[in-house]
């Protein structure tokens, strides 16, 4: 709230008495509702303008209108950092802040008068996931892939709220990244969830459409360890309550809905689904029905069981293979990424989201094991992990000293030591001073395993 004490009393200038009002009228606006200013007769087109200039030129670098705009504000005034503004055009543009402005735009960045700045078409398809053949596509092609998109889509409207309603679009800005909607469970060119002008589709599926007693039971299967409920047990009956309580509590349930036929069958008193292909479904439905804000995925987190963490779940900078169904963790707040880890525990050593190295910070503080494991290769984290499983992990330490004359080549044989020759062959600055560096490897019957880390 400093910074937008601030922010006023910048734009409270005595050089302009005539928007003055209206300026003070916005701004509290700002303050109260975490927007600019919403359409609403009692401000002025010319109100708008003064303000979005005043706002913009306090500080060009601090991009407060990427930050705080609604979403009417972006579409009228926000343009990309390379976008040429045309005589007399009132507008602000990003510095360094592309990204900001495609999450906010998302799946009408097509179609905004930036998108002429073809130097951001990388960003556009890494965040929106839309194909770069599609992104040179003329604007008549670009305009009826939003029309099909609306047509073809199912828009989301989430628990408790209006039909008219599109604050449920805020989770997806909250932290300053796309969220759950990097999903790709049910493998659609636009991810799970789609959002057009600021409302949330999906893809519709026929398991939307089963009863919502019938989907707590299809959820309650999906969550379970191995996927499979005991018929002649009840210990599914916690999960299914839980199920109920946070996603359908309006439904009666007096234990007479069974699992539909075409989806699952019996095999020795176990219920489960008829193939994985029906699973995989069932997952979408789960994901763009019910992981909704954040606390959505917590829950989900904390009642899953570790079989559907480990297939589905990655963390949020997983660079995803081509077919592979992701649900993506975000790693805000930190708490999601204890939760993942604590699923996992052992076992996220060796899991494929290991390969996104932004996690090793926090597997290695709620694990409590060295950073430098985890970028050994899986055979030797297998390893590594069995024999913590066993309580049998032997570490040994020694010291070590490269002496020489100046030019002689102790840095060169360092290199070659950690294995990084290679890659850094092509020039050895002179060392000036003390270096010190630390590294962890595995030695098995006589022969060096994993890759070498350097600490400074």
């Amino acid at each position: 709230m400093e910074m937008l004490n601030g922010i006023r009393q910048k734009v409270y200038d005595k050089e302009n008495p005539v928007t003055r009002d209206k300026v003070q009228q916005t701004l509290d606006r700002l303050k109260s509702r975490d927007y600019l200013w919403e359409d609403q007769d009692m401000i002025t087109q010319d109100t708008k303008d003064e303000t979005m200039y005043r706002i913009a030129s306090i500080n060009p670098y601090f991009n407060i209108p990427f930050y705080c705009s609604s979403y009417d504000t972006v579409i009228v005034y926000l343009r990309s950092s390379m976008y040429k503004r045309k005589p007399g055009e009132k507008c602000v543009i990003s510095i360094d802040c592309d990204y900001l402005l495609i999450r906010r735009l998302q799946m009408n960045i097509l179609t905004h008068v930036t998108m002429g700045n073809m130097s951001f078409y990388n960003e556009i398809h890494q965040i929106v996931n839309v194909s770069i053949n599609i992104l040179k596509d003329n604007e008549d092609k670009k305009a009826k892939l939003l029309t099909d998109l609306r047509r073809e889509g199912e828009a989301v409207h989430y628990r408790g709220r209006s039909q008219d309603s599109v604050d449920h679009v805020t989770w997806l800005w909250r932290y300053g990244r796309p969220d759950i909607v990097r999903s790709c469970i049910g493998l659609h060119p636009h991810n799970d969830i789609y959002i057009i002008d600021n409302k949330a589709y999906r893809i519709p599926s026929k398991y939307h459409t089963y009863p919502p007693d019938v989907r707590c039971l299809l959820y309650c299967l999906l969550l379970t360890e191995k996927y499979q409920v005991n018929l002649n047990e009840q210990s599914e009956n916690s999960t299914k309550d839980k199920i109920r309580d946070r996603y359908f509590p309006d439904i009666n349930d007096d234990g007479s809905v069974d699992f539909p036929d075409e989806i699952t069958e019996t095999r020795g008193g176990v219920k489960t689904f008829i193939s994985d292909d029906i699973r995989h479904d069932v997952m979408y439905a789960f994901v763009t029905e019910c992981l909704v804000e954040d606390t959505d995925l917590e829950f989900f987190l904390n009642t899953a069981s570790r079989d559907m963490i480990s297939e589905y779940c990655r963390s949020w900078w997983y660079e995803r293979s081509e077919g592979e169904r992701c649900l993506y963790v975000p790693n805000e707040p930190e708490k999601m990424y204890d939760l993942f880890i604590d699923k996992l525990q052992l076992d996220i050593i060796t899991h494929c989201t290991v390969s996104d190295r932004v996690i090793h910070d926090s597997i290695s503080k709620r694990l409590n094991i060295p950073e430098e494991i985890l970028k050994w290769d899986l055979s030797a984290r297998e390893r590594f992990a069995e024999s913590l499983r066993q309580e049998k992990v032997k570490m040994f330490r020694a010291r070590g000293m490269i002496v020489g004359c100046a030019g002689a080549g102790k840095t060169t044989l360092l290199r070659k030591l950690q294995r990084r020759y290679r890659e850094d062959n092509q020039s050895t600055e002179t060392t000036v001073g003390l270096e010190v560096h630390e590294d962890l490897f595995e030695i098995k019957d006589g022969t060096l395993y994993g890759n070498s880390s350097v600490t400074y």
